[in-house]
């Protein structure tokens, strides 16, 4: 996913905040799954926000709650992207230390695309997201899809679920590639589960 280094603030008679963003506009994200690329059109989340029940948690794990809104997490969208400013508990003292020696580097977050826009003129089908709910932001060691295979149908289920552009099916030589590299990974998954 598009992300930047969150970061430790510390003014004096102020909390700590960590700091970070969970999207930047228009940056693409790896590849997914061998089938897409995404990025986020600016101003995606701004109706989800009029609204938000969003919370904040460390490493994707709802058990550690770093902050929720409204109040110990605030949500922005700015030039850059989707900004998040947390004031996590006493206890995430020590996940401020890591953010702080720049063990954690990442960002990520949960959403779910309300409207979308599918480019398939080059050889890797591009998903512009433009409107999208957001569910959670979280600082974390390696920003990515989720890698199991619930995380997998969800990425060919909505390639799939596409609209298709006049004159393509899905017999064509990049939708092989795209089963083979599910396939393959498919394979690795089983092999470390062994």
């Amino acid at each position: 996913m598009p992300e930047t280094k969150p970061e430790i603030r510390k003014a004096e008679g102020e909390p700590t905040k960590i700091i970070g963003y969970a999207v930047r506009w228009g940056q693409l994200s790896h590849l997914i799954f061998g089938m897409f690329q995404e990025k986020f059109e600016r101003g995606a989340f701004t109706e989800a926000l009029q609204n938000a029940d969003v919370y904040a948690s460390w490493q994707h794990d709802s058990r550690e709650v770093l902050g929720r809104t409204p109040g110990t997490l605030q949500l922005f969208e700015d030039d850059l992207g989707l900004r998040y400013e947390i004031q996590p508990p006493s206890w995430a003292d020590k996940h401020v230390e890591t953010i702080e020696r720049g063990d954690v580097r990442g960002s990520s977050f949960i959403f779910r695309a309300v409207k979308e826009e599918w480019d398939e003129t080059g050889e890797i089908a591009i998903r512009s997201v433009t409107k999208a709910d957001l569910f959670e932001v979280s600082p974390v060691t390696t920003p990515a899809y989720p890698q199991s295979s619930v995380g997998i149908r969800s990425a060919e289920d909505t390639f799939q679920s596409r609209p298709k552009p006049p004159g393509r099916d899905d017999t064509d030589e990049a939708t092989e590639k795209r089963a083979a590299a599910m396939l393959d990974f498919d394979m690795r998954l089983k092999k470390l589960d062994l």
